[in-house]
């Protein structure tokens, strides 16, 4: 090793990394070093576009909608709370105050 950072990774360490998340519908997770927050709305009927597969249907703090399959959550994010979405939603702006243009 010459001590320079390298692009490989670790595929034991990712695998281990992808079944700590225990995702649920109302849950709220975050993505610590992304900025990235999550809110799981519900799931889908297995879809037969997707070999009858179940997902998860979540929005993040930018409003876009997803689905990832239940058995496959995302690697990175943590449990978090509605505070916290919240405020990432609103990006720090009040929403009772009125925004001036």
């Amino acid at each position: 090793m010459t001590g320079e950072e390298t692009n490989v990774i670790q595929l034991d360490e990712f695998r281990k990394q992808k079944y700590i998340l225990k995702m649920y519908v109302g849950g709220y997770f975050v993505h610590p070093k992304m900025g990235v927050h999550l809110h799981c709305i519900g799931m889908t009927s297995p879809m037969h576009t997707k070999d009858d597969e179940v997902h998860y249907i979540i929005e993040d703090n930018f409003g876009n909608l997803s689905t990832f399959r239940i058995d496959d959550p995302p690697v990175g994010f943590v449990t978090s709370n509605i505070v916290e979405f919240s405020e990432a939603w609103y990006n720090g702006i009040d929403p009772t105050k009125p925004v001036e243009s």
